[in-house]
């Protein structure tokens, strides 16, 4: 077939699974987005701007992974079947939200009636981080080694484990930083939540770089998994002390993040988003192992 053909078909077939990803998400949503979009709520959108990333992310992963050289119709399938899979486990995802990390207080009141953005940017990191990973799981060789019906399999896999690494880290930072991260969170601290949805992409792009590739067997990806989970612990006083040291030196980051300076929040998210790129593009976890 035609590439330009091919091209168009699954550009159309994205946007009808986009489209089918937003109804999705508004049955199960427990407040009414248009409305707080009307109001002028911007929390109410945020964090299905998340999650739209992460359903893009996850689109972009199937159609960019290895050709198995099956017939048009098979590889379309597979496509299909990825995708529909990884939107109801990203929108899974903002149920481990509530139930496990933002989980002393109401988070819907939070959004909706006070407006808080901290817990909207949590909601948006764990979406975009949960797409992340699983667009790493249908984009390497894998696929090639161990065929499409194991990349389901590993998929679901991975992102189990991706969700307990990110449930971990909540409970690891809140017990790293001087304050309590819920309570800063509920209490309309816009600078905490956006931080720490910052950390929760920054550790969705290595948990990325870490399932990339031939997977090969499970001992070995476990493996892959603990050096991944290594770094991420030593990723954080690194990045702390040089946004501390070298970076903005003259700031004091935890005090004025725990004060709601939302710029302080906002550069420390940044920061620690583009030392996981650099991470994702410049070290390879597979060596290790």
């Amino acid at each position: 077939m035609n590439n330009i053909a091919v091209s168009l078909i699954y550009l159309f077939t994205s946007c009808i699974i986009l489209i089918f990803g937003k109804w999705l998400y508004m049955r199960f949503l427990k407040y009414d987005m248009y409305k707080e979009i009307r109001s002028e709520n911007y929390t109410g959108i945020v964090p299905y701007c998340g999650f739209l990333l992460g359903n893009v992310a996850v689109l972009a992963g199937a159609f960019l992974g290895p050709d198995t050289h099956a017939l048009f119709i098979k590889e379309y399938l597979y496509y299909v079947a990825y995708a529909i899979l990884g939107i109801c486990l990203i929108l899974f995802s903002g149920y481990i939200v509530e139930k496990a990390i933002l989980h002393k207080f109401n988070n819907v009141d939070e959004i909706v009636r006070d407006r808080n953005m901290g817990t909207a940017a949590v909601y948006f990191g764990i979406y975009l981080a949960s797409g992340l990973i699983i667009s790493a799981c249908v984009t390497g060789d894998t696929l090639l080694t161990h065929g499409k019906w194991y990349g389901l399999i590993s998929t679901f896999v991975y992102y189990v484990l991706g969700m307990i690494f990110l449930v971990l880290f909540a409970k690891i930072h809140d017990k790293l930083t001087p304050y309590s991260l819920l309570e800063e969170i509920e209490n309309d601290n816009a600078a905490v939540g956006i931080s720490f949805g910052g950390h929760i992409v920054a550790i969705g792009i290595i948990l990325m770089k870490a399932t990339i590739g031939d997977m090969g067997t499970w001992e070995q990806s476990l493996v892959t998994y603990l050096i991944d989970l290594s770094a991420i612990i030593l990723l954080l006083p690194c990045v702390r002390f040089v946004l501390d040291r070298m970076i903005v030196k003259d700031i004091n980051i935890m005090r004025e993040v725990r004060n709601n300076n939302i710029a302080t929040g906002v550069g420390e998210a940044i920061v620690i988003v583009s030392f996981a790129l650099l991470i994702f593009y410049m070290v390879d976890f597979t060596g290790l192992v």
